[in-house]
């Protein structure tokens, strides 16, 4: 799935920049929180994204996107492609929708290995993210954004004791025989994303 979504992402990269290059420059950026739940009861987590794109018509945005999601236990650092879509951008105040997909790294997560030589770890997963909210026309160059959203983040957690082979530095966690025993966990976080923002143009 990494290595998929990794390389879907590199392709639209490629794409969106052999066609955007003779196209005006947005910028979305936003903070908020993501709202879901913990087996504990409910959860508020810290959430920064923004998009780097172009402006196809004066109706349709198109970016790649870049992130920060402060999960309990987790930091993700989510990538990928967004498009923003406005309905009356002429007005001073529209409706619009976006949506996103990409891929949420564990970058900033390290391994953890005990004393006891056991490893454990996060792998990120696929991000999916629609929003819909309101625009506030401010100036010709900035708009403000208020959204709502669903954001689903995928990843894995393994734990997992390794084989005690001097030649093996790196044991993979899809070959079993590198491993005494190995736990894979997947987690779907779900959230309701609430965020503020502006459009620069």
């Amino acid at each position: 799935m990494k290595q998929l979504s990794t390389a879907l992402l590199l392709s639209l990269i490629t794409i969106f920049t052999s066609f955007g290059q003779n196209l005006p420059y947005v910028n979305h950026s936003e903070v908020g929180v993501l709202i879901g739940q913990v087996e504990d009861g409910d959860r508020v987590n810290f959430s920064l994204q923004t998009l780097h794109g172009v402006r196809i018509n004066q109706n349709h945005d198109f970016g790649f996107l870049v992130g920060f999601d402060r999960y309990p236990g987790a930091k993700i650092v989510p990538f990928g492609m967004g498009w923003r879509g406005t309905l009356r951008p002429e007005n001073k105040v529209s409706l619009f929708a976006g949506f996103d997909l990409g891929y949420g790294s564990m970058i900033l997560e390290r391994k953890i290995i005990s004393e006891w030589g056991q490893h454990s770890w996060f792998e990120g997963g696929l991000m999916v993210h629609p929003t819909v909210g309101f625009q506030f026309r401010k100036r010709e160059s900035s708009t403000m954004i208020f959204s709502l959203g669903y954001k689903r983040q995928g990843t894995t957690y393994f734990v997992g004791s390794p084989i005690n082979d001097p030649w093996l530095d790196f044991p993979s966690p899809s070959n079993p025989d590198h491993w005494h025993s190995i736990r894979k966990d997947e987690i779907i976080l779900r959230s309701m994303s609430v965020k503020l923002g502006f459009i620069f143009h």
